[in-house]
């Protein structure tokens, strides 16, 4: 509880506590000569040109993702060299010192964005090389001599293999080339720091709490707490799993076991190819949030497609996208609820400037995005959406329930192997020991010493993971709070949460539904209900089999003479 409560006082301030973002300006320097109204007005004029870039970015994913073609979104930069200078970054922070309410909070954001593309563009050349070594990661198949798998396809080919043998070959094989990565995430590194101080940052932890409005020894804490409020029920989760989906013990676990303990192929037959989205529309309704028609959706079944759902808000409320290529299956179905709720929120952004609809952690709005996700594996959905009864309903609800205490668990590990690795020694064995700890305590599961050497795959240049932690910790606090069923019955709250855009903070969400903290307890306390359903039916009698059609042909044979 005292976690909490330092927690709830970091984050109580809410948008008023949010610092504007890059170096204050010198006393004698340009921004500081400057007239307040000429620092406006170019602000002002870095605003628009900032919102521009975003909106050209967003149309250009949109044709990439759902043509399979078109010039890359990071391309769009190179028309808008202004918005890379530092004396953009002091301007709009002088003005954000000069302003109060939404402006204030809005340029504060918009600083912040500025001071994330000038540590990009600085550190250019070595985040490039990663993320491009990353994207050609290929390692061969078991048994194989030439490099023709993805990284992209280690899951699938995880959860799709029945033999543990081959389960363990094919991570080995994928970790043993991801530990080349090593030497260019520390150079990434370095050159991140060099660039923050040389745009007068400060030091990449001040930028992390600018991003995320807390310090971060309580994102550490909050994390630690994740870990332990649902370090029991996760290790039952899993040994439960581990036997029942893998058919071994949990101290046999490993990191290549993970993806099929979590298989949902079960299900998959329950969801037919063009349902998803009608299913999500239906729901929606019931909260009180039809899509509307403004809602931009595109669900051809086109092959050049990206294959998962994605909700794009290009320029939210006015032009918010969501492509779908239906082809049915479980995943394909949680994925859609997860995306619809995005979307739909997206329509609903109202806030008087675009900054707050745009920019930010996005916390709050990813919560609510995994409540509705959360559906896939809650019993009476899956009652009333599906056939699945008895013993089968009761494997999908368990296995889901473990799947999204593993993925908050592994968000909250990810967040201190962040924090931490920059506190210790920067070598790669150094970074290897951490990862390799925080895993196995988050998973429950044994990573060899080829798997601690993947951690350059995960290592980032900022603390992505902050946002699916905080989400699930909200999430399970939303769905607490609204009860059983509750998608049957309109909810308010949701509409205020989605209102307050990308800007609006867990916390504040949190306060729409009378909380005052950020509690992981809620997140063990789902979970653990959720394993302990037992189906209240037996499963539907199989069909009985047409022996009409099941006989061989009838030939009349010619006797023997």
């Amino acid at each position: 509880m005292p976690v909490l409560i330092v927690l709830m006082l970091a984050l109580g301030c809410g948008h008023a506590s949010r610092a504007p973002a890059g170096r204050r300006p010198p006393p004698n320097g340009p921004s500081a000569r400057a007239s307040g109204s000429d620092a406006s007005a170019t602000a002002a004029q870095l605003s628009e040109e900032t919102h521009a870039l975003l909106r050209a970015e967003g149309d250009l994913l949109w044709t990439r993702w759902t043509t399979g073609s078109g010039s890359l979104p990071a391309s769009a930069l190179a028309e808008h060299p202004r918005l890379l200078q530092r004396e953009s970054i002091d301007t709009v922070s002088a003005a954000a010192a000069r302003s109060s309410g939404s402006d204030a909070v809005a340029l504060g954001l918009l600083s912040q964005q500025l001071a994330t593309l000038a540590v990009s563009r600085e550190a250019g050349a070595e985040i490039d090389a990663l993320e491009r070594a990353r994207s050609q990661l290929a390692f061969p198949a078991p048994g194989e001599t030439r490099a023709t798998l993805g990284e992209r396809d280690l899951d699938r080919l995880l959860r799709d293999e029945p033999k543990a043998q081959k389960r363990a070959a094919l991570a080995q094989a994928e970790a043993k080339v991801a530990q080349t990565l090593a030497p260019l995430a520390i150079a990434r590194d370095a050159a991140v720091d060099k660039a923050i101080a040389a745009l007068g940052l400060q030091s990449w932890a001040a930028v992390q709490e600018r991003a995320y409005g807390i310090p971060l020894a309580d994102l550490a804490r909050l994390a630690e707490s994740t870990l332990d409020a649902t370090e029991r029920v996760g290790a039952r989760a899993v040994s439960t799993a581990s036997v029942r989906n893998l058919g071994i013990t949990a101290d046999r676990l490993r990191r290549a076991d993970l993806p099929r303990l979590a298989r949902t192929a079960l299900a998959d037959p329950q969801f037919t190819p063009g349902k998803a989205w009608p299913t999500v529309r239906d729901v929606l309704a019931l909260v009180g949030a039809p899509p509307p028609p403004g809602l931009r959706v595109d669900a051809e079944p086109s092959p050049s497609k990206g294959a998962r759902p994605l909700a794009l808000l290009v320029d939210p409320p006015a032009d918010v996208r969501l492509s779908l290529r239906p082809a049915g299956g479980f995943e394909e179905q949680r994925a859609t609820l997860h995306e619809g709720a995005r979307a739909v929120g997206g329509t609903l952004i109202d806030v008087p400037r675009w900054e707050l609809a745009q920019l930010g952690d996005g916390c709050a709005a990813e919560a609510v995005a995994l409540l509705f996700e959360s559906l896939a594996g809650h019993p009476e959905w899956l009652r009333a959406t599906t056939q699945l009864r008895g013993e089968p309903l009761d494997d999908m609800v368990h296995t889901e329930a473990t799947r999204r205490l593993l993925a908050a668990r592994r968000a909250a590990a990810l967040v201190l192997f962040e924090i931490r690795r920059r506190e210790g020694p920067g070598t790669p064995e150094a970074q290897a020991a951490l990862y390799r700890g925080l895993l196995q305590r988050a998973l429950f599961v044994v990573l060899s010493d080829d798997d601690a050497g993947r951690w350059a795959l995960e290592a980032e240049s900022s603390m992505r993971s902050v946002t699916p932690l905080v989400a699930a910790v909200l999430a399970a606090q939303l769905e607490q709070s609204f009860g059983a069923s509750w998608w049957t019955t309109p909810r308010p709250v949701l509409k205020q949460i989605w209102a307050g855009g990308r800007s609006l903070r867990a916390v504040e969400a949190a306060r729409a539904l009378g909380l005052t903290q950020l509690d992981p307890a809620a997140l063990a306390a789902v979970a653990d209900e959720r394993l302990h359903y037992s189906a209240p039916d037996a499963p539907p009698a199989p069909p009985k089999p047409d022996y009409k059609y099941m006989q061989g042909d009838k030939k009349k044979r010619r006797k023997r003479r």
